[in-house]
């Protein structure tokens, strides 16, 4: 599978899976973000989380797909699976994803991309006054980090994949 028909299979997780929990969270209050751990030869999910700070300030929406996946009686190893974010983590939820064991991580929407907006802001101050860092790496000793917004923009198949991602930015807006 190249990275425009992963890329595409991630959108639509999003939209299909990750964006009707979330909507239904931040109508009761919550955050925009969420979450879906996959398989990687299918890419079908095996847990979907949303934000759920009304119920303890630290369920980020990566931190509720953690929870739910390790409450599973049986799931597979992390390391095996990808972890696909709607927002850039916090340094929290980058650390969970790490402590947790996933080696691969897709961001819907990156911190420069949304920084602008103002919603990432406590986790830039967060990432620059803590760790004297901007962000995570791409690439560390932990997991290998992938933008779905750049993947789409250097796409042969960007148009395509423009709309859908356009379509999803839409509605996250609304939230």
């Amino acid at each position: 599978m190249n990275d425009a028909e992963k890329v595409k299979i991630l959108l639509e997780v999003v939209r299909d899976e990750i964006l009707p929990l979330t909507e239904s969270e931040s109508a009761r209050g919550n955050a925009s973000s969420g979450s879906a751990i996959l398989r990687p030869d299918t890419l079908t999910s095996v847990m979907v989380g949303a934000d759920n700070r009304l119920q303890n300030p630290l369920f980020h929406g990566d931190i509720d797909a953690i929870n739910r996946f390790f409450k599973l009686p049986v799931h597979p190893p992390a390391e095996e699976l990808i972890f696909l974010a709607t927002h850039d983590p916090c340094p929290m939820c980058a650390s969970a994803i790490a402590w947790a064991g996933f080696k691969e991580l897709w961001v819907l929407f990156d911190s420069d991309k949304i920084e602008p907006a103002g919603s990432m802001q406590t986790s830039t101050a967060m990432y620059r006054n803590m760790f004297g860092t901007e962000g995570i790496r791409q690439e560390n000793s932990f997991f290998v980090r992938h933008s779905i917004w750049k993947t789409v923009a250097a796409s042969a198949d960007r148009d395509e994949l423009q709309a859908l991602f356009d379509e999803i930015e839409r509605r996250y807006a609304s939230l």
